[in-house]
């Protein structure tokens, strides 16, 4: 009897252990014409998925342990991609509008991305390689936005919000510890940034109409080095810019207000600072 008893003991904590060692699934989907395909392969992945509308589309992967995914949709015509490597990263798309394409991709350990999309014909992307990185982007107003953050590294930063109608901003960053914040309200605004170093910082506000400082294949923010700052304020209408940093410790402040304003910075060596205020108000 005793041996039985205890037998049956460890034929519990068997099946506990297995059950705390498996892998969780919660899918939801009201609407017609929705695809979806998970795949998840280690242990203690978890995911929720939800999805009211029609004709969206998740593709979803993890691999690793303690990985949790979600996906939240109200809506059609959107597709997600959420693939996760490693273990502990966290990655959230929550759309609430049509003809999206939102797309999270992380490699490492302790990695957080959060996505909300809520205006129409919209593209956000994250990537992320490293560890402890946080990507957050919000998509707010009328349609035509498009954000992308890319992350190599550990214990970087970045943040992306946007309202309004056909914004664009895109993030390049190589490195340790960098800090990115990025907010453009209006119209027709756009920015690009490319950090590669440790501890450098870049925040941005665009709010008006066709304000640049940058574009898709044109990084007009640009930081190589450590410990370096921008920070470009642009409001009002039609303002370019362009900040180059090389070197440590360097600090760049741009602000205009107005309208057709042009600002060019360049600053190569160390603890150089520049401060630059343009107004026609």
């Amino acid at each position: 009897m005793k041996k039985t008893i205890t037998l049956f003991s460890a034929l519990l904590f068997f099946v506990g252990f297995c059950a705390a060692q498996g892998n969780m699934n919660n899918l939801e989907q009201r609407g017609d014409d929705n695809s979806t395909n998970v795949t998840q392969v280690g242990t203690q992945n978890q995911n929720l998925i939800k999805h009211e509308g029609s004709t969206n589309t998740l593709t979803l992967s993890q691999n690793g342990g303690s990985n949790s995914a979600e996906s939240q949709v109200v809506g059609s015509d959107n597709t997600i991609f959420i693939q996760q490597v490693g273990n502990g990263n966290q990655g959230v798309s929550s759309i609430q509008a049509n003809n999206n394409n939102a797309s999270i991709s992380s490699e490492g350990d302790g990695n957080i991305a959060n996505q909300d999309l809520q205006s129409d014909d919209s593209q956000a992307s994250i990537f992320q390689q490293g560890s402890n990185n946080r990507s957050i982007q919000q998509q707010l107003g009328l349609g035509n936005q498009v954000a992308e953050s890319d992350i190599i590294g550990s214990n970087n930063l970045a943040t992306q919000a946007q309202n309004g109608d056909n914004q664009f901003s895109k993030l390049n960053v190589i490195g340790d510890g960098n800090v990115d914040v990025v907010t453009q309200n209006g119209v027709s605004n756009s920015m690009s940034a490319m950090v590669e170093g440790n501890g450098n910082d870049i925040n941005v506000l665009q709010d008006g109409m066709n304000n640049f400082a940058g574009g898709p294949n044109d990084p007009r923010l640009i930081q190589t080095g450590n410990g370096n700052s921008i920070l470009l304020v642009q409001q009002g209408d039609s303002n370019g810019s362009s900040i180059n940093q090389e070197g440590n410790m360097n600090s760049a402040i741009n602000a205009q207000t107005g309208a057709d304003h042009t600002n060019i910075i360049n600053q190569v060596g160390n603890r150089n600072s520049a401060s630059v205020t343009q107004s026609n108000n």
